[in-house]
């Protein structure tokens, strides 16, 4: 767990994630980042220099089958308020819209619902478990699929709900998650999802892994390009001379750093 306290200790100060008298919101799905988030919040709060406060919420999308008793029995094991919260998700994603692709729609309606039951408890935070390599798929979501250099950012205001959403975990390497989330034995749901294995963002897994045959450490290199962001040369950056002071007849000027 020391890996993953200093994860969660390097994204709070690089972004100041908490402050004194928070009140967080943990959104536990059951699976391995969120129950690994809840646990590593739990110790992170013994430690931390600010006080906050922490509670776990839990929605049930009212899929049949679903068993939420080893979750609810391993938050109350580290001592964390937790509550499961009932919504009707499922059926508007799956018998309702009828949605063929139906991930963007329920993580919006999920989103939402989390977001709401936070408020009812008194929390300003939301804490989210997206690790290294949910920041970087989502970055190659966006530019295939909606021609833009964009992901989520570690620190969010959502003004019409009037509560941060935060990523503590946003360093830690999901392969080391997995792996610590196994040796704590933490209760792990699986996926209760018909489509679960055949998104997008199981495509953008995939491709990421390629990478890593053509390219040493790739998930750290692009974690990297997407953090510092002092490193940015994208067009916005750049510094045209004005129009009118340029021969028409002459290209431009090229930068130092620029190859000729």
């Amino acid at each position: 767990m020391k890996r993953v306290l200093g994860c969660i200790r390097r994204a709070d100060e690089r972004y100041n994630m908490i402050r004194e008298g928070d009140k967080i919101c943990v959104g536990v799905s059951g699976g391995k980042d969120s129950l690994l988030l809840l646990y590593g919040m739990k110790l992170y709060q013994r430690f931390c220099r600010t006080p906050f406060e922490l509670c776990g919420v839990m929605l049930d999308l009212g899929i049949s089958g679903e068993d939420f008793t080893p979750v609810a029995e391993f938050a109350k094991a580290i001592d964390v308020p937790f509550e499961i919260v009932k919504t009707d998700i499922g059926d508007v994603v799956f018998n309702v819209r009828k949605e063929s692709h139906p991930c963007a729609l329920c993580a919006k309606l999920r989103r939402g619902a989390l977001n709401d039951a936070a408020r009812e408890r008194g929390c300003n935070l939301v804490a989210l478990g997206h690790n290294r390599d949910d920041v970087i798929e989502t970055f190659f979501l966006s530019l295939f699929y909606e021609s833009r250099l964009n992901t989520f950012g570690p620190v969010t205001y959502l003004g019409r709900k009037d509560v941060t959403v935060i990523r503590p975990m946003i360093f830690l390497p999901e392969k080391q998650a997995l792996s610590i989330a196994k040796r704590l034995e933490l209760p792990i749901r699986k996926p209760n999802c018909f489509v679960a294995g055949n998104t997008k963002r199981d495509e953008m897994k995939r491709l990421i892994q390629h990478f890593t045959t053509i390219v040493p450490n790739p998930e750290e290199r692009i974690m990297n390009a997407i953090a510092d962001t002092h490193k940015y040369g994208m067009w916005d950056r750049l510094r045209f001379p004005p129009r009118d002071l340029l021969d028409p007849g002459l290209p431009l000027p090229v930068t130092e750093d620029e190859d000729v």
